[in-house]
C-alpha cells in the first residue's frame, strides 16, 4: 500500500487546525471613530462604554473637537461619524463625497444652555430677556446696571465689570445660542450684529475651546459671565442664572430637565430631522435649548460597520440610556422623536 506523502499529511493538518481555530475565534473586533461637538461628549463616551461592556467586540473613540471640526473630519473621511449642535447646512452637506449616498442628521440628544456667571451671590440672579442680550451686546457693561437690578430686588449687586465669556473654536453650541440671541432681539426690537454661525464676531469677549474651556475660564474670571452646556456648569459647580422666557418666566436650568423638556414640546419634526427650537413659548420653558445630532453616511462600503452603527444607536434610544442622559444632565427625547428615529433607523435595515 502506498504511503501517503508527508507534505499532503501536513497541509490537511494545517487545513484542519485553521478550521478549528476560525470556529473558535471570537467575532471579529470593530471599531469606530466619531469626533466633533463637546455638547454632547460626556454623554456618548457614556453610551459607547456601556455598549462596549455588553458587547466587548465594539469599540467606539469619540473625540470632542467642537461641531465645526467634526464636519470637516466626517467630510474628509476621516472617521466614522460626526456630531454637530448645529446639525449641517446645505452648504456643508453638498460637499459631501458622493459615496456617501448624502448624510442622515440624527438629534440623538438634546440639552439646556446656561449662562453661568462667577459672582459670589447665594440667591441664583435673573437675567431678563433684553438684559441678556445687551450683556452679550455690550450695551449693559456693569453688573450694578439698574437693568439687572430692576429684575433682583434686595440683591446687593457688586460694583464690577462684566466679562464676557465665549467659544474659541468653530461650535455648535454657539450656533445655537446666536440663534436663539438673535430671535430674542428681534422679538424686542434690538439689532443683532454677531449673526448667526458656529463663530461669529463677539465684541469686548475673552474665548476658550469647548464648553470645558468656557466652564473654566468662567470659574477662573471674577465678573465673568459666558454660554455653556448645562451638564458641564454642573460639573463645574458654577452659578447658573434664572433667564426670562417667551411666556416672560423666569426659569432655572436644573437636573430634572423639566425646563427642557417643555421647551421641546411640540416642536414640528421636518423631514431631514433638524428641529429648531430658537425661542420656545410653552409655559415653564427653559428659553435656550438645542437638539445635538450625530452625523452618519446613508452608505458605508463597510455592511457591517453600518449595521453595527446603526445597533448603537437603537440602543442609545432606550429607556435606560435616555435615563442616562437625564443623570448627566440632558433633556430626554420627547416619545415621538424616538419613535421617528427608530423608524427611520428600521427603515433602513429594513430595505437593505
Amino acid at each position: 500500500m502506498r504511503r501517503a506523502r508527508p507534505t499532503l499529511l501536513i497541509v490537511l493538518a494545517l487545513g484542519v487546525s485553521l478550521l478549528i481555530s476560525s470556529c473558535n475565534r471570537p467575532s471579529q473586533e470593530i471599531t469606530l471613530q466619531g469626533s466633533g461637538a463637546t455638547f454632547p461628549a460626556p454623554l456618548y463616551r457614556r453610551w459607547f462604554i456601556e455598549y462596549y461592556a455588553a458587547h466587548p467586540d465594539v469599540r467606539v473613540n469619540y473625540s470632542p473637537i467642537g461641531s465645526g471640526a467634526g464636519i470637516r473630519q466626517f467630510t474628509a473621511g476621516l472617521t466614522t461619524f460626526g456630531a454637530s449642535d448645529a446639525g449641517m447646512s446645505q452648504k456643508e452637506i453638498d460637499k459631501l463625497p458622493k459615496e456617501y449616498g448624502g448624510v442622515r442628521l440624527l438629534p440623538m440628544t438634546a440639552g439646556e444652555i446656561a449662562l453661568s456667571y462667577n459672582l459670589p451671590l447665594a440667591a441664583p440672579i435673573h437675567l431678563s430677556r433684553s438684559t441678556y442680550v445687551k450683556i452679550f451686546l455690550r450695551a449693559i457693561t456693569d453688573w450694578n446696571d439698574p437693568e439687572i437690578a430692576k429684575d433682583n430686588p434686595g440683591v446687593e449687586l457688586p460694583t464690577q465689570k462684566i466679562t464676557v465669556v465665549t467659544r474659541a473654536d468653530s461650535s455648535g453650541t454657539t450656533f445655537a445660542f446666536t440663534t436663539h440671541m438673535a430671535a430674542v432681539a428681534k422679538a424686542m426690537h434690538l439689532e443683532w450684529p454677531p449673526g448667526v454661525d458656529k463663530s461669529v464676531p463677539w465684541r469686548e469677549s475673552i474665548a476658550a475651546q469647548g464648553n470645558d474651556g468656557v466652564a473654566a475660564l468662567i470659574q477662573l474670571t471674577p465678573g465673568a459671565i459666558g454660554y455653556v452646556e448645562y451638564g458641564y456648569a454642573r460639573l463645574a459647580h458654577l452659578r447658573m442664572a434664572a433667564l426670562e422666557n417667551a411666556s416672560h418666566e423666569f426659569i432655572l436650568p436644573d437636573e430634572t430637565g423639566e425646563g427642557g423638556q417643555r421647551a421641546l414640546e411640540g416642536a414640528e419634526i421636518p423631514a431631514d430631522l433638524q428641529i429648531r427650537i430658537s425661542d420656545p413659548t410653552n409655559s415653564g420653558a427653559y428659553p435656550i435649548v438645542t437638539y445635538t445630532w450625530l452625523l452618519c453616511r446613508k452608505h458605508y462600503d463597510d455592511q457591517r460597520e453600518e449595521r453595527t452603527i446603526e445597533a448603537i444607536l437603537l440602543d442609545c434610544l432606550t429607556d435606560p440610556k435616555q435615563e442616562v442622559a437625564r443623570q448627566l444632565g440632558y433633556v430626554k427625547l420627547p416619545p415621538n422623536v424616538v419613535d421617528r428615529l427608530r423608524a427611520e433607523l428600521t427603515q433602513t435595515v429594513a430595505t437593505r
